[in-house]
């Protein structure tokens, strides 16, 4: 099972960090895998609460998410409830938000497997690593969107 965390600082107050990740239609704008994203049960971040993000990689692919814990503007956690396209098996993840003066720093950690035979084959010592640096290049994008303000953060 891959596991990997990062973390970055935004110069921006935890709020419009919160607005910006927690949007899935917005996902896109700083998560360069993904292509679009929309919640598919409520209609905001609460426990329950379903999301579906697409991408394309080498071919098109998409995971449904659920909200497991939500504590505003301090931390999401969710579950993979299936993909398509892709052969993860299992997932799981947060996103923890920490209030640092005027900056949000930003915590990301997550886990998954994949399933036969690609498990054995490249889990976890190409996929986490791999995954790593996916994820460090999508906050950086994050981080440059945000700190940009060229978007609205509501």
């Amino acid at each position: 099972m891959a596991r990997v965390t990062c973390e970055v600082v935004i110069a921006a107050p935890v709020e419009a960090v919160w607005n910006v990740m927690q949007n899935p239609s917005r996902r896109g704008e700083w998560d360069f895998r993904i292509t679009g994203g929309r919640f598919t049960k409520e209609g905001y971040p609460m426990k329950g609460a379903a999301f579906v993000t697409t991408g394309r990689l080498m071919w098109p692919y998409s995971f449904e998410m659920e909200y497991l814990t939500v504590t505003p503007y301090r931390q999401t956690v969710v579950r993979l409830v299936k993909t398509h396209g892709v052969p993860v098996a299992s997932g799981a993840g947060s996103w923890t938000y920490l209030r640092d003066g005027a900056n949000t720093v930003v915590r990301t950690a997550f886990r998954f497997e994949l399933k036969q035979p690609w498990r054995f084959l490249f889990d976890p010592w190409l996929m986490q690593p791999a995954m790593y640096l996916v994820t460090r290049r999508s906050l950086w994008k994050l981080k440059r969107l945000i700190e940009s303000k060229k978007v609205p953060f509501a």
